[in-house]
């Protein structure tokens, strides 16, 4: 690795060499910035405090994509740190919406039709014009049954996505989404959607160019396929070593980059440790919580770490249809023997809040402590179930496989932990399965798992996505567990219509207590996210509380060192 170090800055720094010079003529040493303002290669003044653009590379280490498509392949860019692509809007540090591939909105009165006007001038990588067509294509093949999305139902609010998406409309074309020239966008939506922005600034709502899919297939993401439209675009795809992003001087919106590169070297998910960061090989790197108490009392590293809201929630999912969990006692006897406050205190070490429901600290509708009694630490409760359910003591309880999804060390040791706990308190055994991350989401959505670890992480803060997109029912395929429950169904389908916010998230609030109260899943913990990030890395901002948002690709830099 030290090597790969040395390789990439070996390449960076040629690469730059005639930027440097052609850009400020005189550049500033480290610590001696030049007198005139510099430009990047794409003509971005950076910031006073900027290293040479000779350094201006990021480097981070994550797990090799199986394709950026992430569109109507959510899960193969998992790991991924950047797509290059622009969405109708961009999201800030903290999941706000804010300017991307629109300049501006317009919503009607009634709430119903939203028209968004594309910037003038905006190119692909390749040269084409970003039109408003290519957002209509995008949002058509993204709800197509033909393209069997697995996250389709994320633009249910669409008019019609639900019945083209479930096949109850065969035209496509009748999808709520129309471009009334090359710049206006008009998406039409079944009810009023105040987070429509939220949706539309999700990463994975990028458009996508159609003559490169129609070209190449399931291989258009791939190097010397790919056409982008963002800041950057990708320099090189080497399998099993790394992914290159430059700048692409065919960008001409408000999210230039000051980074000349970014460099995603890939790993296996099980050697993830912080030793290429310790190296400085890397410029960030996420914080394993086996190691967070001798980071924190490592002299340079415990002043490096950083603090972020995960806006995520654990839990376990149950086979609900079948023996032994269509019986909600034998749901909630697994629930309450699930010791949060030992799990979040002694395992997480603080980095996480014990969960009693869906929806994390940081939505208006949050209110898990509210819960605690329902699905609180009972094992006395758990054992009396277990005997009125027909298993005393855990006589004649099958052992059940609990799937785990590419688990880490920390998840591992939670589930490890409530192993024990189950077994301890209600005398019942459970055994594990890991999957990798394809494998297991192929059987989640094919109700195939009886017992499984997962986490679900909010794509845009709205009670919607916490709650509707992940429980409310839908045919197998479509839905992540089989559980089902028609009030809250039709809570959750009130709530989308709403206008009165305080109304909303009082209607999300029953029906939360619906699926908390029926234990459609066993919620364990919040994560509270640590990582690190080098002194030099520059262009990201705190909260009063000291927690940092997500990065911001374009707003980044390499400051002087």
């Amino acid at each position: 690795m030290r090597y790969a170090r040395m390789l990439f800055s070996l390449i960076a720094g040629l690469a730059m060499l005639a930027v440097v010079a052609a850009s400020s003529g005189q550049p500033g040493q480290l610590g001696q910035p030049s007198q005139q303002p510099r430009t990047n290669s794409v003509g971005k003044v950076m910031p006073p405090d900027a290293a040479p653009l000779s350094h201006q590379v990021l480097r981070v280490m994550n797990m090799e994509p199986r394709s950026l498509d992430s569109g109507i392949h959510p899960y193969d860019d998992e790991g991924l740190v950047m797509r290059p692509f622009e969405m109708l809007m961009w999201r800030d540090e903290f999941m706000q919406p804010v300017p991307g591939a629109a300049e501006r909105y317009e919503r009607s009165n009634e709430g119903l039709t939203w028209t968004f006007y594309l910037r003038p001038g905006a190119r692909w990588s390749d040269g084409r014009p970003v039109t408003a067509h290519d957002f209509v294509y995008t949002f058509r093949r993204n709800v197509d049954p033909a393209s069997a999305n697995i996250y389709a139902n994320f633009y249910y609010d669409f008019k019609n996505a639900r019945a083209i998406n479930q096949g109850r409309i065969e035209d496509v074309s009748q999808l709520g989404v129309r471009a009334l020239d090359d710049l206006t966008l008009v998406i039409e939506t079944e009810q009023p959607t105040p987070y429509l922005p939220y949706i539309i600034s999700f990463p994975d709502t990028f458009p996508a160019p159609r003559w490169a899919i129609e070209k190449h297939g399931r291989k258009w993401t791939e190097q010397g396929n790919i056409v982008t439209n963002s800041g950057f675009k990708m320099a090189e795809w080497v399998s099993g070593s790394h992914i290159r992003f430059i700048p692409d001087p065919m960008y001409n919106g408000p999210h230039k980059p000051f980074l000349e590169q970014v460099v995603q070297l890939f790993r296996e998910p099980a050697a993830a440790n912080i030793l290429p960061y310790e190296n400085d090989e890397v410029d960030m790197e996420a914080v394993d919580l086996a190691e967070l108490h001798r980071i924190q009392s490592h002299p340079r590293l415990g002043k490096e770490i950083v603090r972020s809201p995960s806006y995520q929630s654990w839990y376990f999912i149950f086979r609900t249809r079948e023996p032994p969990f269509d019986d909600v006692r034998v749901r909630e006897a697994f629930t309450r023997v699930i010791d949060r406050e030992s799990i979040c205190r002694v395992i997480l070490q603080g980095a996480g809040i014990p969960a009693y429901s869906m929806i994390p600290p940081g939505f208006d509708a949050y209110a898990g402590p509210e819960y605690e009694s329902i699905q609180g630490f009972d094992p006395e409760r758990a054992r009396t179930l277990m005997a009125e359910a027909g298993y005393p003591r855990g006589r004649g309880f099958p052992t059940i496989e609990t799937w785990l999804r590419a688990p880490n060390p920390i998840t591992r040791r939670i589930a490890e932990a409530i192993q024990g706990m189950l077994r301890n308190h209600i005398g019942v055994d459970i055994t594990f399965r890991s999957a990798d991350m394809g494998s297991y989401m192929s059987a989640l959505f094919d109700w195939q798992i009886p017992l499984g670890f997962i986490a679900w992480g909010a794509d845009y803060l709205d009670p919607r996505n916490m709650l509707d997109m992940t429980w409310h029912s839908r045919p197998r395929g479509a839905q992540r567990q089989d559980w089902a429950h028609p009030t809250f169904d039709d809570l959750v389908d009130r709530a989308v219509g709403e206008s009165d916010p305080a109304r909303r998230t009082e209607i999300y609030r029953e029906a939360e207590r619906i699926l908390v109260s029926d234990y459609g899943g066993a919620f364990v913990y919040h994560p509270i996210g640590y990582g690190l990030r080098k002194p030099w890395l520059k262009g990201y901002s705190r909260r009063p509380d000291g927690t940092v948002g997500s990065l911001m690709w374009t707003e980044v830099y390499i400051g002087d060192r």
